[in-house]
């Protein structure tokens, strides 16, 4: 299969699963909130589902390598999030909403490190550029959002279990379609990620990369409820929410030379310090002219930390780790971290409300030490 052939069968795959994250990053909580859970609670039950992904991602992808299979596993976790989907229709109230949520959220949120080691592969056989590809998934974001955002205008906050639904069954579609890559499978019997973390060099860029993915909580769990409740309605959050992925977008165009131009190590740092400016506006302002000059900053706090995190993997980790490398990451950024970092935002945002994004800027320093460390420790 040639490359150009493979990019587009991953980049619709990318758009495929962007097109359910952009519609529960932005809603979900809007429909939680609608069930009758509190702010403490809808943090909770979105933690959850994060710390749950820890074992469901690390087993996965220890699965990924150990037979060498990533399509396969794919499709799997579509069918389970379908299967999710449809049972969080019928439950109601806190235990039960939780209970969906864990399966739901932990097998979307560890469908994107296996599809990433998928492209790792097919960048470290075929050339593909992660960033061009990746990109096509940030658009889709922008597409639901935004069509999302009209569509639940004036429509009951039941209909974004809806639109999920709809997602998931494309996002099924696309899998099969994948290109069918496979590493070489490991041979020993011990877990795939402990060879992973016995690089320091490794463990210290996963705990960075978390810290500074985790100073996005606040954001995902509750920017929404915050401009709704500012007076924004659905349509301007939803262009909110686009304006961050389309800065996201043009960063993913140019990751390639920023990258060569300046590596990982020093883009980590450069997210730790954009975060600090973020995160601090965000938290003492909701003028939209304000947040429309946040929200650019998007590009500089996730999309330079996420290329970064890739291009790290790709360039120290054999391809048979691959998919415990990515696990692991992902599992402490969007996992363990952010999870913490979700049940925080949850609790102080039901206190102090706009405190919740200030207590951001914590993570963003604590990655800050931890990228300039790295720096410091580049080899010549």
């Amino acid at each position: 299969m040639s490359r150009k052939n493979q990019a587009f069968r991953l980049a619709l795959y990318y758009w495929a699963l962007f097109l359910i994250v952009g519609i529960f990053v932005p809603f979900l909580p809007v429909w939680m909130d609608g069930r009758g859970l509190s702010q403490e609670q809808i943090g909770l039950v979105l933690a959850a589902a994060l710390w749950a992904k820890i074992p469901v991602g690390l087993g996965l992808a220890g699965i990924a390598d150990q037979t060498g299979h990533r399509r396969l596993i794919l499709i799997w976790i579509g069918l389970g999030v379908l299967a999710g989907l449809t049972l969080m229709i019928f439950l109601q109230g806190f235990w039960g909403i939780l209970i969906g949520w864990i399966i739901v959220g932990s097998l979307l949120t560890t469908a994107m490190p296996v599809a990433d080691s998928l492209s790792l592969l097919s960048a470290n056989r075929v050339g593909i550029n992660y960033g061009t590809v990746r990109r096509w998934g940030s658009i889709s974001f922008i597409v639901a959002s935004i069509a999302g955002g009209w569509y639940l205008a004036d429509r009951d906050s039941e209909n974004v279990l809806t639109l999920m639904i709809a997602g998931t069954v494309f996002l099924l579609v696309s899998t099969g379609s994948l290109p069918d890559l496979k590493a070489v499978a490991r041979r020993q019997k011990h877990p795939a990620f402990l060879d992973v973390l016995r690089s320091r060099d490794f463990a210290l860029f996963a705990v960075t990369a978390a810290l500074l993915q985790a100073s996005h909580a606040a954001l995902y769990g509750f920017a929404s409820l915050h401009w709704q409740k500012a007076g924004h309605s659905e349509v301007t959050i939803g262009w909110l929410w686009a304006e961050g992925v389309m800065a996201e977008i043009a960063l993913f165009t140019v990751s390639g030379y920023l990258i060569t131009k300046f590596g990982a190590r020093k883009l980590l740092l450069l997210a730790a310090v954009a975060g600090l400016i973020r995160w601090t506006a965000m938290g003492l302002t909701t003028d939209l002219y304000w947040l429309i000059g946040i929200q650019l900053l998007h590009a500089f706090t996730f999309s330079v930390t996420h290329v970064a995190a890739f291009a790290f993997i790709l360039r120290n980790v054999p391809e048979e780790l691959s998919a415990s490398a990515q696990g692991v990451y992902d599992s402490l950024a969007m996992g363990l971290v952010f999870g913490l970092s979700m049940a925080a935002a949850g609790w102080i945002y039901a206190g102090n409300g706009a405190d919740a994004f200030l207590f951001m800027t914590a993570f963003s320093a604590a990655g800050g030490l931890g990228a300039f460390v790295l720096v410091l420790r580049k080899p010549k």
